[in-house]
């Protein structure tokens, strides 16, 4: 897997990113334009495994979005397995974990990388 290494937030966390899965995110775009924002703000804020915890309220501040907005995406990136093992507080503005799929981005560096 060919990959690209991005420091988010100058935190000093490597991100391994697939270019196949910017191409996508693209797509994306096109059809769900809140989602790819989403993704991108789910992705800089993941750690190990690429388990990402956060509040759909932190989220929609990110992105500049209403919470509707935001529990949509998240269910648009769940249906196209973007994100998978998503677990989302009922509650407005709840928590939110869920893990990147490790085919779009990874904190580990790639096997074929090392």
């Amino acid at each position: 897997m060919n990959e690209l290494k991005v420091t988010a937030d100058g935190e000093g966390e490597a991100l391994y990113a697939s270019p196949s899965a910017f191409m996508g995110l693209s797509r994306l775009n096109g059809t769900h334009p809140h989602a790819t924002s989403v993704m991108l703000t789910l992705m800089s804020i993941m750690g190990g495994n690429g388990v990402v915890r956060t509040t759909q309220a932190r989220v929609a501040k990110h992105c500049n979005y209403t919470l509707q907005q935001v529990e949509k995406a998240v269910a648009d990136l769940a249906e196209g397995k973007w994100i998978l093992s998503v677990d989302a507080s009922p509650e407005p503005g709840g928590s939110l974990v869920c893990t990147v799929n490790s085919n779009v981005a990874r904190s580990e560096k790639p096997e074929d990388l090392v």
